[in-house]
């Protein structure tokens, strides 16, 4: 009987305020809530707005079982035709995505929970959705156009006195004059709000609240009155079970412990900041956090370790750059499909409006001739008439619709063309973004030490061989772009002509050699005397040169390479053969392909994955074939063939007159 009356007074007090659980300080217990879904089967509107609830008292605690609740909320509103819950389904829905860092997506929803409460006359969800759009537009640093919508937010929450979200804009509202560094007024709208959350016992709104001032007294330089708000906002938003706020907090505190020269507590709450980061699966939160360890180390002095975490910071802000832009590019891609479909659909819908206009007058212009047809002979012509310029019309509509299926055609063929460019396009990109930008970042990084004299000249000298092995990768990576994005585009041409082929191999192995030593990898040849091969002197000098660099790039200091040729029947042989190694067989199948694989070497050397795909695509240009042999551990060896020239005297097919050269 007790459990049947709190089910009765709890689904009483549903029915009767809907969601006023988010007016009060603190949330109804998530036990209860899920005591009462399992007491209610139902596929009502009191489950919704049960499912509703569990969805928002979960939100700081377990993004995924949020995500789930609000997704049955969704599809029960939705199959009930029940607005109201369908609203806060949608903004449960987006208030997930802002778990995950994705504010684009989590616009979106929030926008169209705002057009359902605007368009069903909801004041007080209009009013709480302003405020999430407000935050949105905070979260991406756009303070000034967060405002409008924040104080719209305010007004409509005060008419209806709700104090406890009137004290959440407030908040709010302080953090958008923060950002547009109008501390004074920020910290003037923030102290209103810490007054109502204290006389409601808001402690889950008072951990915002502190955060927010703690981090503007840091802006103005007072360290120590920061500290005790950030101290307090963690105390809050542990007490709370604030998950997501209270990575936020360490965070926040390690800064300004660092900036306090409390090393020890500096580390302490990074390291429980990482442990959170690590649960949560914040990419943003995890780039912030190697920054201010980086900071800490340069704090302390410890400038390698400093280095090495500024370089993991460049390397997740890289990450987060490339998924932003995927993303935005996603969304773009999308917004256009929808708004595409939604002009076809118009279109569509005017021409069947047409058509059946232009039925109802054929069948009315039928109906009148049949009728005249008795009286006179005159409307027949007419009539017949009629019909010769219905035949012509239908005729130029037959014409029309040809015309349309060609221009159809001839937009397909243009998409095509585009996607390829896309990708051409997305991969430049994706180079350039990432593989190019890291040795770029390493070098300003030490560069940034150096010039702050933070790390001796003696030891930037350490570093000189690897930077210089960076930067000359870096420039045979550039090379291998460059001609791919030619090739991609069909701007390149096979040239093809008689040359000697050693000559051509003797500059490149000479380029070459510099490289090896660095590495100390043994690089030696046997080639043949002079052969004249006929082929594009360009192109097979970048084949050599990009195998001959990633046997060096995937081959262990102490080991050899060894290039030798020999004539087979109208081709020259060349085979490029390393003690590196070797590659996986579940990835020799994407060597040539063109899914772009690449691995780091064994310095870490990096690769843009277009260097065996353009060798393939220049051999098999000047008619040859090329292939390998690899096994994990042991080695692989690289195989291609170049016509001979017709001079070229082919009575042995085993090269003569050759040299050896080893490089130590």
């Amino acid at each position: 009987m007790r459990v049947l009356l709190f089910l009765f007074l709890l689904l009483t007090w549903i029915f009767i305020f809907p969601d006023r659980w988010t007016l009060s300080a603190q949330p109804p217990p998530i036990d209860s809530l899920l005591h009462a879904l399992q007491l209610h089967p139902q596929r009502d509107t009191v489950r919704v707005k049960l499912l509703n609830q569990l969805g928002r008292a979960y939100f700081t605690k377990d993004a995924v079982m949020a995500a789930l609740y609000a997704q049955e909320a969704w599809h029960l509103g939705d199959s009930l035709q029940y607005t109201e819950g369908l609203i806060w389904a949608t903004r449960n829905l987006a208030l997930v995505e802002n778990t995950k860092g994705n504010l684009d997506k989590q616009m979106d929803l929030t926008m169209n929970a705002l057009q359902l409460a605007e368009r069903s006359g909801q004041l007080r969800a209009t009013g709480i959705l302003y405020n999430d759009i407000g935050n949105i537009f905070i979260e991406q640093e756009h303070p000034e156009q967060a405002l409008p919508y924040l104080k719209r937010s305010l007004l409509i929450k005060q008419r209806l006195h709700e104090q406890a979200e009137s004290a959440k804009t407030l908040n709010n509202i302080g953090s958008t004059y923060m950002q547009l560094r109008k501390l004074d007024s920020a910290l003037l709208y923030l102290r209103e709000s810490e007054k109502l959350k204290l006389a409601l016992h808001d402690e889950r709104g008072l951990g915002f609240t502190y955060e927010n001032m703690g981090l503007i007294y840091e802006l103005q330089g007072q360290y120590a009155a920061s500290l005790h708000y950030l101290e307090e906002s963690l105390r809050y938003y542990t007490a709370s079970d604030n998950l997501p706020g209270t990575g936020k907090a360490h965070l926040n505190l390690g800064k300004v412990n660092t900036l306090l020269k409390r090393y020890a507590a500096a580390a302490t709450h990074l390291q429980k900041a990482a442990g959170i980061n690590a649960s949560q699966q914040n990419a943003k939160n995890e780039m912030i956090y190697y920054l201010y360890l980086a900071r800490l180390d340069s704090s302390r002095q410890d400038y390698t370790a400093a280095l090495q975490h500024y370089n993991q910071y460049m390397e997740l802000k890289d990450q987060f750059f490339a998924v932003e832009k995927a993303r935005i590019i996603n969304n773009t891609r999308e917004k256009y499909e929808s708004e595409k479909k939604q002009r076809e659909n118009q279109l569509l819908k005017k021409e069947q409006q047409t058509n059946l206009s232009t039925i109802r007058q054929q069948r009315v212009l039928v109906a009148v001739c049949s009728l005249l047809l008795l009286i006179l002979f005159v409307i027949t012509l007419l009539l017949y008439r009629l019909y010769r310029r219905q035949q012509e019309l239908s005729q130029q509509l037959n014409s029309r619709n040809e015309e349309v299926s060609l221009q159809n055609r001839i937009i397909l063929e243009q998409n095509t063309t585009l996607e390829n460019l896309n990708q051409v396009k997305d991969k430049i990109f994706s180079v350039i973004s990432h593989d190019l930008r890291s040795p770029l970042s390493i070098l300003e990084g030490m560069l940034f030490l150096l010039r702050d004299r933070k790390i001796p000249a003696e030891q930037f000298r350490q570093y000189t061989d690897e930077l210089w092995r960076d930067m000359k990768n870096t420039a045979y990576m550039m090379d291998n772009l460059l001609n791919w994005a030619s090739s991609q585009m069909k701007g390149i041409r096979v040239k093809a002509d008689d040359f000697e082929i050693t000559e051509v191999f003797n500059r490149e192995f000479e380029l070459l050699q510099s490289l090896s030593r660095q590495k100390e990898v043994q690089l030696s040849h046997q080639l043949l005397r002079p052969v004249l091969v006929y082929a594009d002197p360009e192109m097979i000098r970048v084949v050599l040169r990009n195998l001959i660099n990633n046997a060096i790039k995937f081959t262990p200091a102490g080991k050899g390479i060894h290039i030798s040729g020999q004539v087979s029947g109208a081709f020259l042989e060349i085979c490029i053969r390393d003690e590196g190694i070797g590659i996986p067989e579940k990835d020799q199948h994407k060597v040539f392909s063109n899914i772009y694989y690449s691995t780091s070497g064994t310095q870490n050397e990096k690769g843009c994955g277009l260097g065996l795909p353009l060798s393939k695509d220049f051999v098999e240009r000047n008619q040859g074939r090329i292939w390998f042999r690899s096994q994990p551990g042991q080695g692989t060896s690289f195989y291609f063939t170049v016509p001979l020239a017709e001079e070229e005297a082919l009575t042995d097919t085993q090269i003569r007159g050759y040299a050896n050269v080893q490089m130590d």
